[in-house]
């Protein structure tokens, strides 16, 4: 498979999952409580990415020193990520949480404007524009729906989420974790 193809391929099925992720945690939230939900999902989750690299014969290795960055990665940028955003959809619908959490792109240049010292670009202000006109297209399309919304804590438990990854983001990029993955030669 072209590696081109082979990465649109990919992308579009990281995206679908995403994308159904909302929905699917809002319909399970009736039969689980939310914790053993996050439980399952990280099972789920580690079980399959175990198998992919047992099948692709991936040797992994990690320095030690990035052992308690990842810890903190994992902690912040999966953990309490997924916690704020199962909590939330306990009491806001699942289409609201997915327009809010595509806010994550426009905090994460803002983010690191601030803390990464990077510049503004004409591109960076045109997706900031595209993804907030996206956004406002999206929900203003809803049946009839104005963007107001009652103050609810799943609205703000959403925003803060979207911090959340934004920040995570931003960690991922300034600790420069180096990860040694030696392909096999079957590849």
């Amino acid at each position: 498979m072209k590696p081109q193809f082979a990465a649109s391929l990919y992308a579009t099925i990281s995206i679908s999952f995403w994308g159904v992720s909302f929905v699917s945690t809002k319909a399970v939230l009736d039969k689980l409580d939310p914790y053993t939900l996050i439980m399952l999902r990280f099972a789920i989750g580690a079980a399959f990415l175990l198998l992919v690299l047992l099948l692709k014969r991936y040797p992994l290795r990690i320095q030690l020193k990035y052992i308690p960055h990842l810890i903190v990665l994992g902690v912040l940028g999966v953990f309490i990520h997924q916690v704020i955003q199962v909590t939330a959809l306990e009491t806001i619908d699942a289409s609201s949480a997915g327009w809010i959490i595509s806010f994550s792109p426009v905090f994460t240049v803002l983010l690191s404007m601030i803390f990464l010292h990077e510049k503004l670009t004409f591109l960076k202000t045109l997706g900031i524009i595209t993804a907030i006109s996206g956004v406002l297209m999206v929900t203003g399309a809803r049946s009839g729906q104005t963007l107001g919304f009652a103050l609810n804590i799943g609205y703000f438990l959403m925003i803060l989420s979207t911090l959340n990854w934004a920040v995570y983001s931003i960690l991922v990029k300034k600790l420069h974790i180096k990860l040694h993955i030696t392909l096999s030669s079957r590849q």
